[in-house]
């Protein structure tokens, strides 16, 4: 074996030993779920809102937080306005949110926060801060459930997530049947591990002690979210699964703007993860944040080791021509486990509906795009933001 083959047999190698950590993680999804306790006082909250060019979906996310199962009185609502050129700020005042400007400096959702909690006012009045996405809503439960999380023990809490918008075509499709895989596969196993849950994208809560402790919000890379959840990793920080309270997030449409998308977060997780792995590595070898902070390494490892399995396969086929049909049934191996896992998860999210069984054919591809993506993204890293349009749809249910 020449040291060409060696280099494509360790790192299979490696990717079969992650694959293995995360199917005994994932096995966590069996467990039985634990219950929490209801809480004895009701916590006040501030909804923030980063919102850039968002006129034509701002306002239902504001509605859906006036349609809570909770005390108005104990919560108040600001959107953020970074770079818009277009009505966003009257629209979300017109539907009753505080607005709080930013400087024309915001580059970005993570620019935008790191503002906002520094010119809040009486930021010390607010027990919690919830942050979304304009384009976003949330169940009537949501302040309730994650009322009942922070005050249960937890200070960041993370709700689940689905798509608002999977009946528009089969890119949104695949996008719910992703979500299903997070909320079922990743954070409601790691819930029941006693792990910490992942930020995916929006809809968390954290408490103002912590935000006190981190001095403000200090995570401004493209993916503000995997920066915060490894900054809390490396804290031994562990973030609650609140999957009672649920985030509907508006998908793209067509494939192009979903490229565009996940490239945007391929890049950031791969900053961050070359920037905090060697964090989250020193603070796991401290009994007190061990599970945590070596979870996240694990995970943004992980992804920094997918973007090399293209180059991987490729040599692959140079050194070992006549083994191209190991990997042909191993491609066929993936599509069919991801298609299976696909619909399980769908079924036990209680999320099958006509347009997420037309889409789950295609939803294996829509996995396997992810991989040019890394590799992109390490070769050629993305340094800007660049909006994804939305077209304000509204949410609408669908009967399993």
């Amino acid at each position: 074996m020449n040291w060409l083959n060696m280099i494509c047999e360790g790192f299979f190698g490696l990717m079969a030993a992650f694959g293995v950590c995360f199917a005994v993680l994932s096995a966590g999804c069996l467990l039985p779920a634990g219950q929490r306790e209801m809480p004895q006082r009701r916590m006040r909250f501030a909804v923030l809102i980063p919102a850039r060019n968002e006129g034509r979906c701002v306002a239902g996310m504001i509605e859906s937080i006036r349609r809570q199962d909770y005390p108005q009185e104990l919560v108040e609502i600001y959107v953020i306005p970074n770079n818009c050129t277009d009505d966003t700020e009257e629209r979300a005042a017109a539907a009753g949110a505080k607005i709080l400007r930013v400087s024309a400096a915001v580059k970005n959702k993570g620019d935008a926060l790191h503002e906002a909690f520094e010119r809040l006012p009486a930021m010390g009045a607010y027990d919690a801060f919830c942050v979304f996405d304009a384009d976003n809503e949330v169940n009537a439960c949501f302040l309730a459930e994650m009322n009942r999380a922070l005050q249960g023990g937890a200070r960041v809490a993370k709700s689940r997530i689905h798509a608002k918008n999977a009946h528009e075509s089969w890119v949104c499709a695949c996008y719910e049947i992703f979500f299903c895989n997070a909320n079922w596969l990743l954070n409601g196993a790691r819930e029941r591990w006693g792990l910490s849950a992942r930020l995916i994208g929006t809809g968390f809560a954290v408490r103002r002690d912590l935000m006190e402790e981190l001095e403000g919000w200090n995570a401004r890379s493209l993916t503000e979210d995997a920066e915060f959840y490894a900054m809390l990793a490396a804290r031994g920080e562990r973030i609650a699964f609140v999957p009672q309270a649920v985030t509907y997030d508006e998908e793209p449409r067509s494939f192009r703007q979903s490229l565009v998308q996940r490239r945007r977060w391929m890049s950031g997780i791969m900053e961050v993860a070359r920037h905090q792995s060697g964090t989250l590595l020193k603070s796991g070898m401290k009994k007190q944040k061990r599970r945590f902070a070596l979870d996240a390494w694990l995970q943004l490892s992980y992804t920094r080791l997918q973007a090399w399995l293209l180059p991987m396969l490729l040599l692959r086929s140079v050194t070992l021509p006549t083994d191209g049909a190991a990997l042909a049934q191993a491609a066929v191996r993936f599509y069919w486990v991801t298609l299976l896992l696909g619909l399980l998860c769908l079924a036990a999210e209680r999320r099958l509906s006509r347009h997420t069984l037309s889409a789950l054919p295609l939803y294996p591809l829509f996995i396997a795009s992810f991989l040019p993506l890394q590799t992109w993204s390490v070769l050629v890293p993305n340094r800007t933001w660049k909006p994804i349009p939305h077209s304000g749809v509204r949410l609408r249910e669908e009967k399993v």
